[in-house]
């Protein structure tokens, strides 16, 4: 439990280090339990073999000071081949230097991330939807990202009010969404609603979303990633989902220098969404 690491969840007090250490305390095939109350957070990064359980009334909600967020390098090279990089994130297909994210996946496996509770981003409250083109320190975070992360569950949880992408799944595979919500104003800057980006294996189930951009943009970069770290985005399922509002319920592109196969959409319902089925590219 949360609490059991000085977590208050009152709102008020930063509850991120309480949170970071229960996660990182946690032993394998372990639960990290936050029940019901509002735990006033930065970022806090996963580890794997765990399952993290959001409990119906708790609310993670981001802190408005961006400058508490840490910083993930869009690409590093490594020191024993100058030849070999590895890129931690990125912004709307390239490698570019980015706030990470109010729940953060790096290179994690086997994680589960479930129950009735919220993930709000809070940004109405903060500056991340004004003047949205300028590179303020990095670009904005998202609320969930997983980067190179592999069998990741996300079940019930609701999430809001994101600063950017809502969900950005990058070169992950095997990531299912199910019986989720997605809610971010119509006027919100760059709220898409779940975009994978260079994955494999990703199931959208069950889940409602009514954002400010795409609601599903199927992603896999732009020509630097192509040419230097070829992964496509395929075999992607999208099932009983309800799309309301949005430029588009399910979006191809437009960043897809890798390509994009197998997509199957079927039993959705796509209300007020700008277009239904949308294919673009750069």
């Amino acid at each position: 439990d949360v609490a059991d690491f000085g977590a208050v969840g009152d709102g008020v007090k930063k509850d991120t280090l309480a949170i970071q250490a229960a996660v990182y305390c946690c032993p394998e095939g372990g639960t990290v339990r936050i029940s019901k109350g509002t735990y006033l957070t930065g970022p806090i990064f996963l580890k794997s073999n765990i399952t993290i359980l959001l409990e119906e009334g708790a609310i993670l909600l981001g802190i408005t000071d961006r400058y508490e967020y840490p910083i993930l390098p869009g690409m590093v090279r490594r020191t024993d081949d100058i030849k070999k990089e590895i890129s931690f994130t990125s912004w709307e297909g390239n490698p570019l230097d980015s706030f990470a994210s109010i729940i953060t996946g790096q290179n994690v496996e086997n994680v589960n991330i479930i129950g009735k509770g919220t993930i709000d981003g809070n940004a109405s409250n903060s500056d991340w939807w004004i003047d949205v083109r300028n590179k303020k320190g990095a670009w904005r975070p998202k609320l969930i990202e997983l980067t190179r992360c592999t069998n990741i569950k996300i079940q019930g949880i609701n999430m809001q009010n994101s600063p950017c992408w809502s969900v950005h799944p990058y070169y992950s595979d095997n990531i299912s969404f199910i019986d989720c919500s997605i809610f971010n104003p119509d006027n919100s800057p760059n709220t898409d609603g779940i975009d994978p980006e260079n994955c494999s294996d990703v199931k959208i189930i069950g889940v409602k979303i009514s954002v400010g951009d795409d609601c599903v943009a199927l992603k896999s970069g732009k020509i630097y990633m192509a040419k230097y770290h070829y992964k496509k985005t395929e075999n992607i399922t999208i099932r009983n989902c309800k799309f309301e509002r949005g430029h588009g319920a399910v979006t191809i592109g437009s960043e897809i220098a890798c390509g994009v196969c197998n997509l199957d959409v079927s039993k959705c319902i796509f209300e007020k969404t700008d277009r239904g089925l949308r294919v673009k590219s750069r």
